[in-house]
């Protein structure tokens, strides 16, 4: 009877228009809109090179100024032309993002309408662009870019420094951020993509957040299911309910397909991702076994919203929609600044979003040898999976003794 029930409500769902729509078609469309807005983005190494952003350094304190060039000769040179910064040595021609120079504001503004340099930076607390002029929405989304990284670092490194001096040199309460910071990748454009070890793009921080999001994005197949078996939630639930079959077994026959459907799904969606020639590391199997509890864990939440609140279809919908794009938020996906922030003011939140340590797992695949910490995001991926599961349970078994 199982089997029977598992193979009729595996064709049921691909009947479904919706379904296809919405879970299957629409996350491609999703990734490839994604890569297209982005992989603009990934090798500027030419434009760059040709015409790089020149910028003018002013501070109150030079030792301000130092520190923040010592930053950006990560990316650029000193000096404003080729003769200016022929002595510079570390940063390859065709990895040139910008030229610096340092400057009182007076020359600085000077230089600037005479269009020498395209912005003026204050290196400060915080350190920040005073004025700018002809910078393109490219590179002035990557110079904010490179300040925000410069800026997290800085803050983290002044916090350390601080609690050193006062005595106290255990950091707990810094780890967060170091990792947040460390997530931001100082190399934010590698210049050979397979040193995965020692580089990560920025622009592929936001594809590890895209990418847990899809995964994570099947959770209304797990409010459906509910909704097919509980009397007071839809007419179908009702029918189900007069069947001569129990609630557990229903359950699971409704469950296990989507299940599968889904994670078979994901795992397509991630080799679509490698087709289009995005690199998330060579650690294959991980990444299979990350997804896939990605997206059991998104199921079960389903299920555990389904089982435990009797709310209209339209309100689940609605939170189904918005709690993955919520996650994703938090997690990088429109701001790759966001987790930094998450991880300082609500610490808590970040620990427990599923698409964040999935996002944080595959960036710790992609950028570290070791899997110490990998195993540690999948540990805790498992307790909310576990949790979710069990909560499903709870609430099958409150209505189980329902009058019909």
């Amino acid at each position: 009877m199982l089997n029977h029930l598992l193979k009729y409500y595996s064709k049921i769902y691909f009947y479904n228009k919706a379904n296809i729509m919405w879970n299957f078609i629409f996350p491609f469309i999703y990734i490839t809109i994604f890569f297209l807005a982005l992989s603009g983005l990934n090798k500027p190494q030419p434009e760059f090179s040709e015409d790089p952003i020149r910028l003018a350094i002013i501070a109150d304190e030079q030792q301000e100024a130092t520190d923040l060039a010592g930053f950006l000769e990560n990316f650029g040179q000193e000096g404003l032309d080729q003769q200016e910064s022929g002595k510079t040595v570390g940063t390859k021609q065709e990895n040139l993002y910008l030229r610096f120079t340092f400057s009182d504001p007076k020359t600085a503004k000077e230089l600037l309408e005479e269009q020498k340099i395209q912005a003026i930076i204050r290196a400060d607390d915080p350190t920040v662009i005073e004025e700018y002029n002809d910078l393109s929405n490219l590179k002035a989304g990557l110079l904010s870019q490179f300040l925000e990284t410069y800026e997290s670092v800085r803050k983290t490194t002044v916090a350390i420094s601080e609690r050193y001096l006062s005595g106290d040199y255990e950091f707990e309460q810094s780890q967060a951020d170091l990792e947040a910071v460390h997530q931001e990748a100082i190399d934010l454009f590698a210049a050979d993509s397979t040193e995965t070890e020692s580089s990560t793009s920025s622009v592929l921080i936001f594809f590890f957040s895209a990418i847990a999001y899809i995964a994570f994005y099947p959770i209304n197949a797990g409010v459906s299911t509910l909704e097919e078996i509980n009397a007071n939630q839809s007419t179908l639930g009702l029918r189900n309910s007069t069947a001569p079959i129990s609630k557990t077994k229903m359950f699971f026959a409704l469950f296990v397909p989507r299940w599968i459907i889904h994670c078979l799904f994901t795992l397509l969606i991630y080799l679509y991702v490698n087709l289009l020639g995005i690199n998330l590391g060579h650690n294959y199997l991980q990444i299979s076994l990350l997804l896939i509890l990605c997206t059991t864990c998104s199921v079960l939440i389903g299920t555990a919203i389904g089982a435990l609140f009797s709310f209209s279809q339209g309100l689940k919908v609605g939170i189904s929609v918005a709690l993955p794009l919520t996650l994703g938020f938090a997690s990088g996906m429109m701001h790759n600044g966001m987790p930094r922030i998450i991880s300082q003011y609500i610490p808590w939140f970040s620990k427990i979003n599923p698409i964040g340590i999935v996002s944080n797992g595959l960036y710790i695949l992609y950028s570290d040898p070791t899997l110490n910490r990998f195993y540690q995001q999948i540990i805790m991926l498992s307790i909310i999976t576990f949790i979710a599961f069990i909560l499903t349970i709870i609430g099958l078994r409150r209505n189980s003794y329902e009058s019909l």
